[in-house]
């Protein structure tokens, strides 16, 4: 099989969520949404229509927290109540709920990460990625630089054989918007380039 590319998109649902998806319906692509339950809770509707347009819902915890902020019950607890909504969001769109939903912990796994616990607690692999890209900064490079950066990696991962799993963001912990995220991905799908990893 060849390598692919695979986008995915880490704390929302937030104000560029609907515009993100119209650009990913357009190009016909789906992708993965690690979602902050604090965010899916205000925003199932939203939720529903990712999951209507073909979109995987993935866990980033509730709240965000920081390696080590939360006690190992907390964080679980964190990490069931979003998983509640997930699921809950599956049966408003009248789709069956997965059994296994993926979970990227926030700020990825760290080396001697204290939530390796929580892992293994809970028998659950980490969701990692192959880019992360910067556009999670204040403020957050231009359009064409996240792009470029895309494509150079696609390219990269192509030539030596390995799928390409990017790590973007349609919100914040703050619920900030991402205009340059919208851009940067409707480049990346609108360029021939990226294709050839399909």
């Amino acid at each position: 099989m060849p390598p692919s590319l695979r986008l995915t998109f880490d704390d929302g649902p937030g104000p560029s969520t609907p515009l993100l998806l119209d650009v990913l319906k357009d190009a016909s692509f789906k992708a993965t949404f690690f979602v902050l339950g604090k965010h899916l809770a205000a925003e199932q509707d939203l939720a529903v229509r990712m999951l209507r347009e073909g979109h995987t819902l993935g866990n980033h915890t509730w709240t965000h927290a920081r390696p080590g902020d939360l006690s190992a019950d907390d964080l679980i607890e964190e990490i069931e109540a979003t998983d509640a909504l997930i699921r809950a969001a599956h049966r408003h769109a009248g789709l069956d709920a997965p059994h296994a939903i993926a979970l990227r912990l926030p700020y990825g796994l760290q080396a001697d990460d204290p939530r390796r616990v929580v892992l293994d607690r809970l028998a659950r692999p980490h969701a990692g990625w192959t880019l992360i890209v910067d556009d999670w900064r204040r403020p957050a490079p231009d359009a064409q630089t996240l792009a470029g950066a895309m494509l150079d990696h696609v390219a990269a991962q192509t030539a030596s054989g390995h799928d390409a799993v990017i790590c973007l963001h349609d919100s914040s912990p703050r619920h900030d918007t991402r205009p340059a995220t919208v851009e940067a991905v409707q480049l990346l799908l609108g360029h021939a380039d990226w294709r050839d990893a399909q």
